[in-house]
């Protein structure tokens, strides 16, 4: 009994220590090296939509923002709770008569309540993106 109870004890000692450790390396920002990570609540925004308010370290300079993997879960959790999970997909440039097309898959589609013949705005980002805006 008394060796299980020491056991714990320094189980839970040898937590607190790393614990202690892990709070000393996240003090300083990794981002600009200047910062020091503090925990606040922070609104999580997605394609538009407020998930929530989440515990995050927030850097003091720059504001990087940083989510704990138990939190992110949550986030997770609460986009696909809303349908906002995944809705990006590969798909190929085709064909239409003498110009290019690109196929937007369903669920973008219903995403941006995208209707046939309706008008966009199409234009290049880079040389490797382009954006379309819905008018």
């Amino acid at each position: 009994m008394i060796f299980m109870n020491l056991k714990k004890r320094l189980n839970d000692i040898y937590k607190e220590t790393n614990i202690n450790k892990v709070k000393n390396i996240m003090q300083q920002c990794d981002e600009c090296s200047k910062g020091v990570l503090k925990k606040q609540k922070v609104d999580y925004m997605l394609l538009g939509h407020n998930l929530g308010t989440f515990d995050a370290l927030v850097c003091s300079v720059c504001t990087e923002t940083i989510f704990e993997g138990d939190t992110f879960g949550l986030i997770e959790q609460r986009a696909k709770e809303k349908g906002l999970w995944g809705i990006s997909a590969k798909t190929r440039i085709g064909t239409s008569g003498n110009a290019l097309d690109v196929k937007i898959p369903k669920q973008v589609v219903s995403f941006l309540r995208l209707k046939k013949g309706q008008e966009v705005l199409i234009e290049p980002v880079d040389e490797k993106r382009f954006q379309v805006q819905i008018i």
